[in-house]
Protein backbone atom coordinates (compact mmCIF):
# COMPACT_ATOMS: atom_id res chain seq x y z
CA UNK A 1 0.00 0.00 0.00
CA UNK A 2 2.97 2.71 0.61
CA UNK A 3 4.31 1.69 -2.48
CA UNK A 4 1.62 2.31 -4.39
CA UNK A 5 0.76 5.65 -2.79
CA UNK A 6 4.22 6.51 -2.64
CA UNK A 7 4.30 6.27 -6.46
CA UNK A 8 1.29 7.70 -7.08
CA UNK A 9 2.58 10.73 -5.31
CA UNK A 10 5.72 10.71 -7.53
CA UNK A 11 3.53 10.86 -10.29
CA UNK A 12 1.69 13.58 -9.35
CA UNK A 13 4.70 15.96 -8.32
CA UNK A 14 5.81 14.81 -12.02
CA UNK A 15 3.17 15.90 -13.84
CA UNK A 16 4.16 19.68 -12.78
CA UNK A 17 6.54 21.14 -15.51
CA UNK A 18 9.82 22.26 -14.63
CA UNK A 19 9.83 25.93 -13.26
CA UNK A 20 11.66 27.98 -15.79
CA UNK A 21 13.22 29.36 -12.47
CA UNK A 22 14.61 26.21 -11.68
CA UNK A 23 16.39 25.76 -15.03
CA UNK A 24 17.98 28.83 -14.40
CA UNK A 25 19.61 27.68 -10.81
CA UNK A 26 20.63 24.67 -12.90
CA UNK A 27 22.01 26.17 -15.53
CA UNK A 28 24.04 28.97 -13.45
CA UNK A 29 25.23 26.60 -10.70
CA UNK A 30 25.61 23.52 -11.48
CA UNK A 31 28.20 22.59 -14.19
CA UNK A 32 27.89 19.12 -13.97
CA UNK A 33 24.46 20.08 -15.17
CA UNK A 34 25.69 21.45 -18.22
CA UNK A 35 27.87 18.06 -19.13
CA UNK A 36 24.84 15.94 -19.38
CA UNK A 37 23.34 14.19 -22.56
CA UNK A 38 19.22 15.40 -22.75
CA UNK A 39 18.57 11.97 -21.36
CA UNK A 40 20.32 12.70 -18.25
CA UNK A 41 19.24 16.14 -17.68
CA UNK A 42 15.33 14.89 -17.54
CA UNK A 43 16.59 12.44 -15.71
CA UNK A 44 18.01 14.89 -13.18
CA UNK A 45 14.95 16.81 -13.64
CA UNK A 46 12.38 14.47 -11.93
CA UNK A 47 14.66 13.51 -9.28
CA UNK A 48 15.18 16.98 -8.42
CA UNK A 49 11.13 17.54 -8.60
CA UNK A 50 10.74 14.55 -5.92
CA UNK A 51 13.52 15.71 -3.56
CA UNK A 52 12.52 19.23 -3.60
CA UNK A 53 8.91 17.80 -2.44
CA UNK A 54 9.89 15.29 0.04
CA UNK A 55 12.28 15.92 2.01
CA UNK A 56 12.16 18.99 4.88
CA UNK A 57 14.16 21.85 4.43
CA UNK A 58 15.72 23.71 7.09
CA UNK A 59 17.51 27.24 7.02
CA UNK A 60 19.71 28.28 10.27
CA UNK A 61 22.25 31.03 11.03
CA UNK A 62 20.48 33.73 10.05
CA UNK A 63 20.07 32.13 6.01
CA UNK A 64 16.71 32.20 4.83
CA UNK A 65 15.98 28.89 2.59
CA UNK A 66 14.21 29.29 -1.09
CA UNK A 67 14.58 27.40 -3.93
CA UNK A 68 17.31 28.09 -5.63
CA UNK A 69 19.12 26.07 -2.62
CA UNK A 70 16.50 23.57 -3.00
CA UNK A 71 17.17 23.60 -6.51
CA UNK A 72 20.63 23.63 -6.33
CA UNK A 73 21.53 20.85 -3.52
CA UNK A 74 18.45 18.13 -4.93
CA UNK A 75 20.62 18.20 -8.10
CA UNK A 76 23.93 17.88 -6.73
CA UNK A 77 22.17 14.79 -4.70
CA UNK A 78 20.79 13.32 -8.01
CA UNK A 79 23.79 13.23 -9.79
CA UNK A 80 24.42 10.02 -7.52
CA UNK A 81 20.95 8.52 -8.79
CA UNK A 82 21.36 9.02 -12.55
CA UNK A 83 22.20 5.65 -12.91
CA UNK A 84 19.50 3.94 -10.68
CA UNK A 85 16.10 4.20 -10.88
CA UNK A 86 13.34 4.74 -8.14
CA UNK A 87 15.50 5.82 -5.42
CA UNK A 88 15.76 9.52 -3.98
CA UNK A 89 17.62 9.03 -0.45
CA UNK A 90 14.41 7.79 1.20
CA UNK A 91 16.70 7.18 4.15
CA UNK A 92 17.33 11.65 4.29
CA UNK A 93 14.09 13.22 5.43
CA UNK A 94 15.92 16.60 6.27
CA UNK A 95 18.61 18.52 4.76
CA UNK A 96 19.24 21.75 6.95
CA UNK A 97 21.47 24.53 5.10
CA UNK A 98 23.63 27.23 7.43
CA UNK A 99 24.97 30.31 5.25
CA UNK A 100 28.94 29.53 6.32
CA UNK A 101 30.69 26.21 7.56
CA UNK A 102 29.86 25.71 11.36
CA UNK A 103 30.59 23.51 14.15
CA UNK A 104 28.56 22.00 16.97
CA UNK A 105 29.30 23.29 20.24
CA UNK A 106 27.33 20.92 23.02
CA UNK A 107 25.64 23.38 24.82
CA UNK A 108 24.41 25.96 22.41
CA UNK A 109 23.81 24.02 19.39
CA UNK A 110 25.10 24.61 15.78
CA UNK A 111 27.15 27.83 15.62
CA UNK A 112 28.83 29.77 12.32
CA UNK A 113 32.88 29.27 13.09
CA UNK A 114 35.50 29.92 10.85
CA UNK A 115 38.39 28.44 12.81
CA UNK A 116 36.73 25.07 14.02
CA UNK A 117 34.24 24.34 11.33
CA UNK A 118 33.15 21.76 9.62
CA UNK A 119 31.06 22.26 5.58
CA UNK A 120 28.75 19.44 6.28
CA UNK A 121 27.93 16.36 7.82
CA UNK A 122 25.94 13.51 7.18
CA UNK A 123 23.98 11.73 10.09
CA UNK A 124 22.96 7.98 10.13
CA UNK A 125 19.19 8.42 10.40
CA UNK A 126 19.56 12.04 10.07
CA UNK A 127 19.74 15.02 8.66
CA UNK A 128 22.47 16.14 5.91
CA UNK A 129 23.94 19.90 7.17
CA UNK A 130 25.27 21.81 4.62
CA UNK A 131 27.09 24.97 4.37
CA UNK A 132 25.30 27.28 1.07
CA UNK A 133 28.73 28.80 0.70
CA UNK A 134 31.02 25.45 0.46
CA UNK A 135 27.52 23.80 -1.62
CA UNK A 136 27.49 27.21 -4.11
CA UNK A 137 31.31 27.37 -4.91
CA UNK A 138 31.38 23.32 -5.25
CA UNK A 139 28.93 23.49 -7.94
CA UNK A 140 30.21 25.88 -9.85
CA UNK A 141 33.58 24.24 -10.13
CA UNK A 142 34.25 20.89 -12.46
CA UNK A 143 37.11 19.45 -12.03
CA UNK A 144 39.03 20.19 -8.68
CA UNK A 145 38.01 16.96 -6.45
CA UNK A 146 35.56 18.60 -4.63
CA UNK A 147 31.94 18.74 -3.82
CA UNK A 148 30.39 18.94 -0.70
CA UNK A 149 26.93 17.98 -1.57
CA UNK A 150 28.27 14.77 -3.42
CA UNK A 151 30.59 13.69 -0.15
CA UNK A 152 27.38 14.17 2.27
CA UNK A 153 24.75 12.42 0.32
CA UNK A 154 27.36 9.36 -0.27
CA UNK A 155 27.43 9.11 3.12
CA UNK A 156 23.62 8.22 3.08
CA UNK A 157 24.37 5.81 0.22
CA UNK A 158 26.65 3.97 2.14
CA UNK A 159 24.54 4.02 5.75
CA UNK A 160 21.87 2.25 3.32
CA UNK A 161 23.15 -0.78 5.03
CA UNK A 162 22.87 0.05 8.38
CA UNK A 163 26.12 1.05 9.02
CA UNK A 164 28.26 4.47 7.43
CA UNK A 165 31.34 2.43 7.40
CA UNK A 166 32.36 2.33 3.64
CA UNK A 167 31.40 -1.03 3.55
CA UNK A 168 29.39 -1.25 0.35
CA UNK A 169 26.94 -3.71 -0.86
CA UNK A 170 27.02 -5.03 -4.39
CA UNK A 171 24.23 -6.81 -6.56
CA UNK A 172 26.34 -10.31 -6.33
CA UNK A 173 28.11 -11.35 -3.59
CA UNK A 174 31.80 -11.67 -5.89
CA UNK A 175 31.72 -8.19 -6.45
CA UNK A 176 30.67 -6.74 -2.58
CA UNK A 177 34.05 -9.02 -1.54
CA UNK A 178 36.40 -7.44 -4.50
CA UNK A 179 35.19 -4.38 -2.83
CA UNK A 180 35.75 -5.05 0.47
CA UNK A 181 39.47 -6.32 -1.06
CA UNK A 182 40.54 -3.22 -3.29
CA UNK A 183 38.85 -0.59 -0.61
CA UNK A 184 41.22 -2.02 2.18
CA UNK A 185 44.14 -1.78 -0.20
CA UNK A 186 43.49 1.41 -1.34
CA UNK A 187 42.94 2.90 2.03
CA UNK A 188 46.00 1.48 3.32
CA UNK A 189 47.91 3.00 0.50
CA UNK A 190 46.15 6.15 1.30
CA UNK A 191 46.74 6.62 4.53
CA UNK A 192 50.77 5.01 3.89
CA UNK A 193 51.01 8.26 1.56
CA UNK A 194 49.66 10.51 3.88
CA UNK A 195 51.59 9.38 6.93
CA UNK A 196 54.88 9.74 4.59
CA UNK A 197 53.85 13.51 3.13
CA UNK A 198 53.23 12.13 -0.52
CA UNK A 199 50.80 13.77 -2.97
CA UNK A 200 47.69 11.77 -3.76
CA UNK A 201 45.12 12.34 -6.28
CA UNK A 202 42.67 10.92 -3.63
CA UNK A 203 42.07 13.62 -1.27
CA UNK A 204 43.77 13.16 2.40
CA UNK A 205 40.48 13.22 3.95
CA UNK A 206 39.71 9.72 3.33
CA UNK A 207 42.79 8.36 5.28
CA UNK A 208 40.47 9.86 8.40
CA UNK A 209 38.16 6.03 8.43
CA UNK A 210 36.90 4.27 5.42
CA UNK A 211 33.40 5.99 5.92
CA UNK A 212 35.21 8.99 4.94
CA UNK A 213 37.53 7.04 2.12
CA UNK A 214 34.02 6.17 0.28
CA UNK A 215 32.76 9.75 -0.09
CA UNK A 216 36.16 10.89 -1.04
CA UNK A 217 36.32 8.41 -3.80
CA UNK A 218 32.90 9.76 -5.03
CA UNK A 219 33.78 12.98 -4.97
CA UNK A 220 37.06 12.25 -7.50
CA UNK A 221 34.69 9.56 -9.42
CA UNK A 222 32.49 12.13 -10.32
CA UNK A 223 35.14 15.66 -10.52
CA UNK A 224 38.05 13.60 -11.51
CA UNK A 225 37.14 10.63 -13.30
CA UNK A 226 39.99 9.94 -15.99
CA UNK A 227 42.61 10.54 -13.64
CA UNK A 228 40.95 8.23 -11.06
CA UNK A 229 40.65 5.80 -13.99
CA UNK A 230 44.78 5.96 -14.92
CA UNK A 231 45.72 5.82 -11.27
CA UNK A 232 43.06 3.79 -9.65
CA UNK A 233 41.44 1.92 -12.36
CA UNK A 234 40.23 -1.16 -10.00
CA UNK A 235 38.72 1.43 -7.58
CA UNK A 236 36.73 3.47 -10.22
CA UNK A 237 35.75 0.73 -11.95
CA UNK A 238 34.37 -0.88 -9.13
CA UNK A 239 32.50 2.55 -8.61
CA UNK A 240 31.06 2.59 -12.22
CA UNK A 241 29.29 -0.84 -11.07
CA UNK A 242 28.20 0.80 -8.01
CA UNK A 243 27.04 4.17 -9.34
CA UNK A 244 26.14 2.18 -12.82
CA UNK A 245 27.37 5.42 -14.52
CA UNK A 246 30.79 6.55 -15.98
CA UNK A 247 31.61 10.04 -15.90
CA UNK A 248 34.59 10.71 -18.16
CA UNK A 249 32.03 11.47 -20.80
CA UNK A 250 30.91 14.43 -19.09
CA UNK A 251 35.01 15.78 -19.24
CA UNK A 252 34.59 15.55 -23.54
CA UNK A 253 31.01 17.01 -23.50
CA UNK A 254 30.67 20.15 -25.42
CA UNK A 255 27.59 21.37 -23.57
CA UNK A 256 29.32 23.64 -22.01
Amino acid sequence: MFDWLQKRRRAQILETSFPDDWETYLTANIVHFRRLNDIEKTKLRKAIQIMVAEKDWEAHGGLQMNEEIKVTIAGLASLLLLGVDDFYFENVKTVIVFPKPIRRETNSGWVIDRDTYHSGEAWQGGPVILSWQDTLKDAQTFGNGHNLVIHEFAHCLDGLDGDMAGSLQFDDRQTTLEWDRVCGEEFETLTRDVREGRETLINDYGATNKAEFFAVCSETFFEKPIQMQGQHSELFDLLVKYYQLDPRKWITSQNH
